[in-house]
C-alpha cells in the first residue's frame, strides 16, 4: 500500500462512527473498579458538613453535592442508626445526589444507599440516571432502595463505543427527609478524539518510510 492509500485508509479509520451507541445502567451485588477512583478516604480529602461542590475538581469531577447544599462527608458507622454502613468515609446527600464531570465519560461505578423504601403509588424508590448535554440517556428505577440492611447496592453505567455521558444523580423518594448514601465512586473518561488512530496510523507510516 503507498503512503496516500495508507494515509487514507487512517483518515477514514478516525472519522469513522458506530452505527448504534447506548448507556445502560445496572443493579448488583458488585460492580468493575474503572481507572479514576474517589473512596473520601484519600488521604488531605475534605470532610465534615457544606464541603464546596468543586472540592474534587482536580480529579475530573467539576462538581459533586447534595440536593439541599450540605455535602456531608464522615464515617457514620458509630453513629446510631448507622452502624450498618462500612467503617469509613461516604457521602451524604440528602434530597439526593449530584455529579458532574469535566470531561465525558464511558463507564461508571460506586456503592449506593437510599432510605426510599419500597416505592408505592404515593412515594419511595430511588431513581438514577446518566445524562449527556442535560438530557437523560439511561434511567434506572430502584424499586426497593437497600437502607441498614444487606442486598444489592453497586451501580455500574456502561456504554457501547461512541456513546458517553457528563452527568449522573441518584434521586430517592423517601416520603420524608430523603437520604442518598454514596461512596467507592470510580469511572473513565472518554479518550481524547483520534489520540490512539493518529498515534497508531503515524506509526505505521513511519515504519513504511523506514522500509522505504
Amino acid at each position: 500500500m503507498n503512503h496516500t492509500l495508507l494515509s487514507a485508509a487512517c483518515a477514514a479509520a478516525m472519522i469513522s462512527m458506530p452505527a448504534m451507541a447506548e448507556v445502560s445502567i445496572s443493579l448488583g451485588s458488585s460492580a468493575p473498579t474503572y481507572g479514576t477512583t474517589l473512596n473520601f478516604d484519600e488521604v488531605g480529602g475534605p470532610t465534615g458538613d457544606f464541603i464546596s461542590t468543586d472540592a474534587w475538581s482536580g480529579i475530573g469531577i467539576g462538581s459533586l453535592g447534595a440536593g439541599d447544599g450540605n455535602t456531608f462527608v464522615g464515617n457514620l458507622n458509630s453513629t446510631p442508626g448507622f452502624g450498618w454502613l462500612p467503617d469509613n468515609n461516604v457521602m451524604v446527600g440528602n434530597f439526593g445526589v449530584f455529579m458532574e464531570f469535566s470531561t465525558d465519560l464511558t463507564s461508571f461505578s460506586a456503592q449506593v444507599w437510599d432510605n426510599g423504601g419500597p416505592a408505592d403509588f404515593v412515594s419511595g424508590g430511588m431513581l438514577a440516571v446518566a445524562q449527556k448535554d442535560g438530557v437523560d440517556v439511561a434511567t434506572y428505577f430502584w424499586e426497593t432502595p437497600v437502607f441498614g440492611t444487606g442486598g444489592d447496592n453497586w451501580f455500574d453505567i456502561t456504554t457501547t463505543d461512541g456513546s458517553s455521558f457528563d452527568r449522573v444523580v441518584f434521586l430517592g423518594f423517601a416520603f420524608v427527609s430523603p437520604v442518598t448514601i454514596i461512596d467507592n465512586v470510580s469511572f473513565n473518561t472518554v479518550p481524547v478524539p483520534g489520540t490512539a488512530a493518529v498515534m497508531g496510523c503515524g506509526l505505521m507510516l513511519a515504519g513504511r518510510r523506514r522500509r522505504a
